[in-house]
């Protein structure tokens, strides 16, 4: 049976006691890395176990990844080991796919769910293939099976998207679900601004302070803002709106000081995409919130004294020096397209070293700064090729959905699910994805939220409470 969170409408005692929770895993794991962390992970299998209710603890599960702080330890500006490479012991597994896979057997278990089921199954069918034909490649290559880093990392994109399209089956499951998940990046945030606020951070060039530094914390901002952006303009009341529109100046200020600069870009794309999907009124109403933005992001950097820095970093990534990680992608792509012409068929294989061929002073073997690039290295044509088709069939199922849903909810989330998507997309010219386990849970997040909407638009109409009216209709 569904949960009681999933099936009932959220009402403000419910609300009261997940921020309780979310607000405890945020103290507990940070507390002491990285063991906290586990810990916190722990308990929620412990919670699973005990209530046997997989669609709040999936939810509390996505909270806790976007809570924990991967990359760096920011209390002591040292680099940690990542907890992500941290291995429970006699498993060989760390805490998080332990997790999934506890989540999956129950999914399947007490929930009967199915590895299929959804229109993107035949492109994620043919991605998977391109996976397992890429960790072949590298056995052969490299006469070596333990070559698992990134078979295991690509793992948490499909396990992430079977949980997704198994439990998420209803709207009250779906706003459970994204309540839990922007109340987590609102502590995330916080969490940031009180490191920033003591002198914490990570001292990088140009002398500003990074609070985070992963892929993954930059991207759960850049989604909290465009989602809560395409709920204003769509007028859409839905529960804890004001609470979260009180806390996202918290959200874009560590959006503004985290350390990945691409995001810049992608945030531009997702608001360009956003303004050309609205009509002429909401257009009016989008000019007047970027607005308010700019006054924002200027008030944030005067108070943090850091014009010189934003202005450097920004010229950075238009005019690439010598030493900048701009000129340092171009270099790397170029080793790229080498590896790709010597091994244009199958690629390198996954676990793969790809040499450098053109002089760098800083070396990445494992990874490319482009996910098409790294793709293609590690599967060749044929992976390159599914990838795109999975982006492009994902793509054209949220389009047709935008004209095609009913109900006002889930076509406000199909926008806000296409803009994320596409500044997604921006920012894989930039990282590789698929090497930030938590990038890659995300997007199989997204993707089954996406292609779950239109079986949540068959429910009744009628079912459909005021939280979900726009604003200027709602009691």
């Amino acid at each position: 049976m569904p949960t009681k969170f999933s099936t009932e409408r959220l009402e403000q005692q419910h609300i009261y006691f997940l921020v309780f929770i979310i607000a405890a895993l945020t103290i507990m794991s940070v507390a002491y890395l990285p063991y906290s962390a586990m810990l916190v992970v722990g308990i929620l299998c412990l919670f699973l176990l005990i209530i046997a209710q997989p669609t709040l603890v999936f939810a509390l599960f996505i909270a806790v990844e976007c809570l924990i702080s991967e990359d760096i330890l920011l209390m002591t500006e040292k680099l940690e080991t990542t907890l992500y490479r941290v291995s429970l012991p006699y498993v060989g597994i760390n805490i998080f796919e332990f997790m999934l896979l506890l989540l999956a057997l129950v999914t399947l278990l007490q929930r009967k769910g199915k590895p299929f089921g959804s229109r993107l199954d035949f492109t994620l069918f043919l991605f998977g293939c391109a996976c397992v034909l890429g960790y072949v490649t590298c056995i052969v290559r490299y006469q070596d099976a333990t070559r698992l880093f990134e078979p295991r990392r690509l793992i948490h994109l499909f396990a992430a998207y079977f949980l997704t399209v198994n439990l998420i089956r209803t709207k009250r499951s779906l706003q459970l679900f994204l309540w839990i998940y922007f109340a987590a990046i609102v502590f995330k945030a916080l969490e940031g601004v009180v490191l920033y606020s003591m002198g914490a951070g990570l001292q990088i060039k140009w002398r500003i302070r990074a609070i985070f530094t992963g892929w993954e914390d930059s991207l759960n901002f850049v989604t909290y803002l465009l989602f809560l952006s395409v709920f204003v303009l769509d007028r859409l009341q839905f529960a804890g709106k004001r609470l979260f529109l009180f806390f996202s100046p918290a959200v874009f200020f560590c959006f503004l000081f985290s350390y990945k600069r691409a995001y810049y870009i992608a945030m531009a794309v997702g608001i360009f995409a956003l303004f050309f999907l609205l009509d002429r009124k909401s257009r009016f109403r989008m000019v007047i919130l970027l607005l308010a933005l700019a006054i924002l992001c200027m008030g944030i950097i005067t108070v943090a004294g850091q014009w010189q820095a934003i202005g450097m970093r920004m010229a950075s990534i238009f005019q690439p020096t010598k030493e900048s990680s701009a000129n340092y992608r171009l270099i790397e792509w170029q080793n790229a397209m080498i590896s790709i012409h010597r091994n244009p068929v199958f690629g390198i294989g996954l676990g793969g070293v790809m040499p450098m061929e053109v002089f760098l002073s800083r070396t990445n073997l494992l990874g490319v700064h482009n996910t098409f690039l790294w793709v293609a290295v590690k599967m060749g044509i044929f992976g390159l090729f599914t990838y795109l088709f999975l982006h492009f069939a994902y793509l054209q199922r949220l389009i047709r959905l935008n004209r095609r849903l009913r109900d006002p909810f889930l076509r406000t989330v199909a926008r806000a699910l296409l803009c994320s998507f596409l500044a997604f997309c921006a920012a894989e010219m930039f990282a590789p994805m698929f090497a930030q386990m938590r990038t890659g849970t995300w997007l199989g997040v997204m993707m089954g939220i996406g292609m779950m909407l239109s079986t949540l638009d068959r429910e009744p109409l009628e079912k459909i409470d005021c939280s979900h009216q726009k604003d200027g209709n709602s009691s």
